[in-house]
């Protein structure tokens, strides 16, 4: 039976790792030296597992599912299913062991009577964390975007180690036994990585609906928070940097190869303060400016908003309020913290998602007869996107390319949607690069 096999496959993971003899297990596993040694960690560190994860391995299809953090835990459950059904269960715990987290097991099978003995369970402690990855004894989580790779050691008979893996997506709803036969029929395209960041407009551009006034950046102190931003974003290793500059602008690249040679000093623009400097430092010898300017058509507002003021008129009085609201908000980030600290409050995935519904929460319903104006600007916004997107089409020439992103963070919601749309494209976290900062 598959049971025992495995149940003596997790019996050696334990047992052969007793010693916690500090070594690699498997190339992408790790032991713990001692169980005193055990990584500093918070349950918060894992809220990104939250969610229903999809894959393959161990001859079936694999489904893991984890909750939000509650009560300082996570539970979360796993089940392999093939040709013939289930073939087991499990029952997922993070917890807290002293300043760290372990991740610990118990197993079931098919009927749901335990493998384990009533008060046993496996445990994995924590080796270490890193930016993309995590390391308990023996298993590791490895997430790039919305997928996640699952890498155990399992232990054999002659005291060496065999790695198996497991490869997870990250599903926002359950797929049909169709389209997961069509997805498995049609070979998926190789994906660049994209890290995209949001930011402000450090030089007060004064070019937006509603404007943040920052303070210098070109000061010591925030020159020192730029830099601890800069190095964070090199963990990620990107390959390209593009920025919010014309596509084909001959002076930007100019400037950026000045820079290179000493003979140009950096601007308050976010784009050379972050992009010129993350290339520099990584030994690019290129930027790549992807903007495309589209003229906002709001031709036809005044017209519908005359044709019925009571109706209409409201939504554009929310516009105001909306916006000063944010820009209270970030200026209380920036004047009480760090660049790098105001910079993650605004890649919150929640932030985003609010930022993009104001569309259509103030221009979608200004709409009169056959005056769509209020669809015309949406249109536009979407318009201006789409081409900054296909512009990553042009710069990209590399299998092995990775692309970092800064831009306005009104742009960040759309240019990540178009990524998950596209099968060529995958977007990585950036919030894991600025956490603490």
């Amino acid at each position: 039976m598959k049971h025992s096999i495995f149940t003596l496959v997790l019996y050696l993971i334990i047992h052969t790792g007793a010693l916690f003899s500090q070594s690699k297990l498997t190339e992408h596993t790790l032991a713990l030296d001692k169980p005193e040694n055990a990584a500093t960690a918070s349950i918060e560190d894992f809220a990104w597992l939250t969610g229903r994860w999809e894959g393959k391995g161990f001859g079936g299809d694999v489904e893991e599912t984890w909750n939000p953090v509650l009560g300082g835990t996570m539970v979360g459950t796993f089940r392999l299913v093939n040709e013939e059904g289930p073939d087991f269960y499990e029952l997922l715990l993070l917890a807290p062991e002293g300043n760290s987290i372990a991740y610990k097991v118990k197993h079931f099978h098919p009927d749901l009577t335990g493998w384990e003995e009533k008060d046993e369970l496996v445990s994995f402690p924590l080796v270490k964390m890193t930016q993309d990855a995590v390391y308990f004894h023996g298993l590791t989580l490895q997430r790039l975007g919305d997928k996640c790779i699952h890498y155990l050691a399992i232990g054999q008979k002659d005291g060496t180690h065999k790695e198996v893996s497991l490869e997870y997506m990250l599903r926002d709803h359950p797929v049909s036994a169709a389209a997961q036969e069509l997805s498995t029929s049609v070979q998926a395209p190789n994906e660049i990585p994209l890290l995209i960041l949001g930011s402000y407009h450090m030089s007060n551009p004064g070019q937006d609906m509603f404007n943040l006034k920052a303070d210098d950046v070109l000061v010591p102190k925030r020159q020192e928070e730029i830099q601890a931003v800069v190095d964070r974003l090199a963990l990620w290793r990107p390959t390209k940097i593009a920025i919010e500059a014309r596509y084909g602008d001959s002076i930007v690249t100019e400037r950026y190869k000045a820079y290179l040679r000493g003979e140009y000093v950096l601007r308050d623009r976010e784009e050379e303060q972050i992009g010129f400097r993350l290339a520099k430092q990584l030994g690019h010898e290129m930027i790549y400016p992807i903007d495309v300017q589209v003229d906002m058509d709001d031709s036809g507002l005044n017209g519908v908003i005359a044709s019925n003021p009571a109706k209409y008129g409201s939504y554009m009085q929310e516009l105001p309020v909306i916006g000063q609201m944010a820009i209270a908000q970030m200026d209380k980030w920036l004047n009480e913290g760090t660049i790098g600290s105001m910079l993650y409050n605004m890649n919150d995935p929640e932030l985003n998602t609010l930022s993009h519904a104001f569309y259509f929460r103030v221009f979608a319903p200004l709409v009169s007869g056959d005056n769509y104006a209020g669809i015309d600007l949406i249109n536009s916004w979407y318009h201006r996107n789409l081409k900054i997107f296909g512009n990553l089409h042009q710069i990209t020439d590399r299998a092995d390319d990775r692309i970092f992103i800064i831009y306005g963070q009104g742009h960040v919601p759309l240019l990540q949607q178009f990524a998950k749309d596209s099968p060529y494209f995958r977007v990585d976290d950036v919030q894991e690069y600025l956490r603490g900062l």
